[in-house]
């Protein structure tokens, strides 16, 4: 998905709780990493806008797409959130940003270790 649909390096911000490389910038050297794939940055750059064309980019609720009922959840630790909708759209799209919160954090069962934000 990075040289294919998002164009997005998995990393956080400098000074996070992120287990990720923190403070990468890795677009100047997008080329290399893709071209072993034989993908060029002009093909990465349309491959992107086809992908928010199709899912409506930053604005679902916007025509063709009138996305509704659809909940944002993302925690601050997820190197994803910024790919999100961080705050809500409308009534019917909210967006939720939960402190100390990773990827996947609602797909697992609760744990006593645990940050309350998340439980």
């Amino acid at each position: 998905q990075t040289c294919s649909e998002f164009g997005f390096y998995q990393t956080c911000e400098k000074g996070s709780r992120c287990f990720f490389t923190q403070g990468l910038d890795l677009l100047p050297t997008q080329d290399a990493f893709c071209a072993e794939y034989a993908i060029s940055q002009p093909q990465i750059a349309r491959r992107i806008a086809e992908t928010n064309a199709f899912y409506g980019g930053s604005r679902p609720d916007l025509p063709p797409h009138n996305a509704t009922r659809i909940l944002y959840a993302n925690g601050d630790v997820d190197p994803w959130h910024g790919l999100s909708i961080l705050a809500p759209l409308s009534p019917e799209l909210p967006a939720l940003l939960v402190s100390g919160a990773s990827h996947h954090a609602w797909t697992h069962p609760s744990l006593p270790t645990d940050q309350p934000a998340v439980v």
